[in-house]
């Protein structure tokens, strides 16, 4: 199994290859549109492409670390890595060609470790329009993936990776990935949307960086269970109406 450590330790070409083992549909994906994208495409493209880079930072954020006390909480690493996505089509080609996922390993390995960045020069050829237009593409993009898809929303705020929502679903994590492209299926949308509203909730009601402790710690009023095990139990709904309830001040004195 790769672990973060895989990445930061050694040249960035090992580090690189380390990273395509653990998400080659990304890679390859990536691969493709990142010459689009620089070269010109619709909004459409963008939108896949930040689906992809969204989900290649928690895919790389979420691997497991042999000292996690040694490096930044995933959520910190994941939140940086995320802004390095404007960046990537823009970069310099890497001197292994492994292309965008190798900008991101470098990120990274800088977020993580503190190692020196190889991947930072400018291309020569970047169209200013194009380049002015990609951000306010992506800008907008960012924009509707958090404020219209539930699942990413619920995802964002309680710092679930596609794997975590695999297993609240009962599905593959491919599923997942699928889903985030191009929708859930209309079967899996009452507990997704239970998720989402639950998610809502915490985020205005607890302090910053709170809403993922309170959905991972376990409770007597759930029976000695965490909100995502109740989720995951096919009992959404009931918590729904539970953390409702535990923040209606309207029957207080």
């Amino acid at each position: 199994m790769v672990e973060i450590e895989d990445l930061l330790e050694g040249d960035l070409a090992t580090s690189s290859r380390a990273a395509c083992d653990v998400l080659p549909d990304i890679v390859a994906a990536l691969n493709h549109l990142v010459p689009r994208l620089a070269s010109g495409a619709d909004r459409t493209t963008v939108r896949r492409y930040f689906v992809f880079t969204d989900a290649a930072a928690r895919t790389l954020t979420d691997l497991p670390a042999r000292s996690p006390e040694a490096l930044p909480a995933s959520i910190v690493m994941y939140g940086l890595l995320r802004r390095s996505a404007v960046e990537l089509p823009w970069v310099a080609p890497s001197c292994d060609g492994l292309g965008a996922v190798t900008v991101f390993v470098d990120r990274l390995r800088g977020v993580a470790a503190g190692l020196p960045q190889h991947c930072t020069k400018a291309r020569r050829d970047i169209d200013e329009h194009r380049f002015s237009w990609f951000l306010k593409a992506m800008a907008a993009v960012e924009h509707e993936q958090r404020s219209v898809s539930p699942l990413r929303r619920a995802m964002l705020t309680l710092d679930l990776s596609s794997s975590d929502i695999a297993d609240l679903m009962g599905v593959k994590r491919q599923a997942v990935d699928k889903w985030l492209l191009a929708g859930a299926p209309t079967d899996r949308m009452g507990k997704i949307g239970a998720l989402a509203e639950v998610a809502d909730i915490l985020q205005y009601r607890l302090r910053d960086g709170m809403p993922p402790v309170v959905v991972r710690r376990s409770a007597d009023a759930y029976g000695g269970r965490t909100m995502l095990e109740v989720i995951a139990q096919g009992d959404h709904e009931w918590l729904l109406r539970s953390t409702k309830d535990s923040f209606d001040y309207s029957g207080a004195v």
